[in-house]
């Protein structure tokens, strides 16, 4: 799991990937990326 291989809990790494989401909101890759995962991706 990556919160293994980070060596951090799961929470943190949901925290982490959640501020991904917010200051990378407008770039063009992170929406390409993004949009390439499935709708109901938890994130």
């Amino acid at each position: 799991m990556v919160s293994n291989v980070l060596e951090v809990d799961e929470d943190d790494l949901l925290k982490r990937v959640k501020t991904f989401k917010k200051k990378y909101a407008d770039d063009p890759e992170y929406k390409k990326l993004r949009a390439a995962l499935p709708r109901d991706w938890p994130l």
